[in-house]
């Protein structure tokens, strides 16, 4: 599972810290992509540490650097979970994000993956894709719908 460290009292440089260069921040527009350390939130004066998903693979985050932040939760999981026929084609992955707008408040958002790649290095890419398109969203909007499908190369809204 996906955890988040606050820190408050930031002692050292920051810059150094994530590995990515803070003063860039304050530039709406670019795009940052799987850190350990939230650009966002140090540009909203705090520290947050995102660890990746136990043991199933690297950090999946993206971020604006002002205003948001979005992180797949943890590794995504059959959907649904049994079938008659015992196959598995769909798979489900959450992603979790916080938007200045929303008082900065953590929204979850389920992504219905149809036909993903079945492990690896292709389903990693899948799920990178995911998140190049749901941050396109956030920046566009504060609030993102409960779910969505990914046919691989497009998100579709779900409306239930």
């Amino acid at each position: 599972m996906l955890t988040f460290t606050r820190r408050s009292g930031v002692t050292g440089n920051p810059t150094r810290l994530s590995g990515a260069k803070v003063d860039h921040a304050g530039e709406p527009g670019l795009r940052w992509e799987n850190f350990n350390i939230c650009p966002h939130c140090l540009a909203n004066g705090r520290l947050v540490l995102v660890e990746g998903p136990n043991e199933w693979g690297p950090i999946v985050s993206r971020s604006d650097g002002v205003n948001f932040h979005l992180v797949l939760g943890d590794r995504p999981i059959f959907y649904p979970a049994r079938l008659a026929t015992g196959t598995k084609q769909m798979m489900s992955a959450g992603f979790w994000y916080v938007h200045e707008a929303n008082g900065a408040s953590t929204e979850a958002v389920v992504v219905i993956l149809r036909r993903p790649p079945r492990g690896g290095t292709p389903l990693l890419h899948h799920l990178e894709a995911v998140a190049d398109k749901l941050f396109e969203k956030l920046k566009k909007s504060s609030r993102l719908p409960s779910i969505y499908e990914f046919d691989g190369r497009q998100l579709h809204q779900i409306v239930h």
